[in-house]
């Protein structure tokens, strides 16, 4: 079945958030975000959506006062990713999302005396053109990733990653056989 209904739909839902909620909407495209795609926005947030982004399923953009989100092109979201903004995250054209991936350029402050704040610390994220992030990756403040990069599954980004680098997050796996015991 041809996307039509999904297109005009997308049309619509996001000229009147762009409307009501924030002027600095801007889609650049066709896009075929799925039904289930929320973008929570501030009135002073800059988005920019570029040409035939796709996402199956819930997908949640969230940006904050004055935080800026842009989006290349042809980038694909599987299903539940979450990009959280309060400053910028820039996200290249060609990248590749796969399911239940978290971007995040903020993170709450903490002390000992009063334990977590409302507060947060910011910093940039950038993911360069190209770019297959796998399944349930969490990519934070101050990461930068260059074109081409492979992130595999289950890995935290938080620096610099080089173009053209494949990143594993190693985790051994103990294996204990049980013993009996009396209770």
């Amino acid at each position: 079945m041809k996307p039509y209904f999904r297109v005009t739909w997308n049309v619509l839902k996001y000229n009147l958030i762009k409307f009501f909620k924030c002027k600095n909407l801007k889609i650049r495209g066709i896009v075929l975000l799925g039904y289930n795609t929320k973008l929570q926005v501030h009135k002073t947030s800059q988005i920019c959506i570029g040409k035939n982004v796709v996402s199956d399923g819930r997908c949640v953009i969230i940006a904050d006062k004055n935080a800026k989100v842009e989006i290349g092109d042809k980038v694909y979201f599987n299903e539940n990713v979450m990009i959280s903004a309060k400053k910028n995250i820039t996200i290249g054209n060609g990248c590749q999302f796969g399911p239940n991936v978290k971007i995040f350029d903020n993170n709450h402050q903490f002390n000992k005396e009063k334990g977590v704040l409302f507060e947060h610390t910011m910093g940039d994220v950038i993911i360069g053109n190209n770019c297959w992030i796998a399944a349930n990756v969490i990519i934070l403040k101050g990461a930068v990733i260059g074109d081409n990069c492979v992130i595999s599954a289950g890995c935290v980004v938080k620096e610099y990653i080089p173009p053209a680098s494949i990143v594993t997050q190693e985790r051994a796996i103990k294996i204990v056989p049980i013993e009996d015991r009396e209770l």
